[in-house]
């Protein structure tokens, strides 16, 4: 198997995203391992973890296959991965625990960056929003003013207009 890449297709192929968090498969476990699907299904179904640890980190899915007919597979978190393939062993498994283990990671940095880009757009549209809030709202605060001051301020234009108008007198 080659080096890890992350421009890799095979890589990015090891882990998804699946509801804002890494998972994988039991068809990529048997893929990437060399072992039998049927295998790799029979090893998950009899762990020895407990009923709650199963459920959080387990998740039958179903799958095409070449048949055309639906079979079973399982979804697993990194956890639950983590916990089936500590029994494979020799140099081959370990070289690909370590892979799979790089793809989590990445995959993981990669949800978070989508996260934290998310976060930081956001917050720079709220900043924005409130910004312009405030300006519309002063705007209204002194147009409000105008509105009450402008025929007090017109009045006393015209009272001043009146009283500086020189009248002739007529005799």
């Amino acid at each position: 198997m080659k080096e890890l890449n992350v421009c890799d297709a095979e890589f990015e192929e090891m882990v998804l995203a699946e509801a804002g968090r890494p998972v994988t498969t039991s068809l990529r476990v048997a893929k990437y391992f060399g072992k039998a699907h049927g295998k790799v299904l029979r090893a998950i179904e009899t762990l020895a973890c407990s009923a709650g640890f199963n459920r959080a980190n387990f998740g039958l899915i179903e799958y095409i296959d070449s048949r055309g007919r639906a079979q079973k597979a399982y979804q697993m978190t990194k956890d639950g991965w983590m916990f089936l393939v500590m029994g494979f062993t020799g140099a081959k498994a370990a070289e690909i625990k370590e892979k799979f283990i790089a793809a989590f990671n990445w995959m993981a940095d990669q949800l978070l960056k989508r996260v934290m880009d998310y976060d930081h757009i956001r917050n720079e549209l709220m900043l924005e929003y409130r910004q312009e809030k405030g300006i519309a709202s002063l705007a209204g605060r002194t147009l409000q003013r105008w509105q009450a001051k402008k025929p007090l301020i017109e009045g006393k234009i015209l009272s001043v207009e009146a009283d500086g108008q020189y009248c002739l007198f007529h005799a």
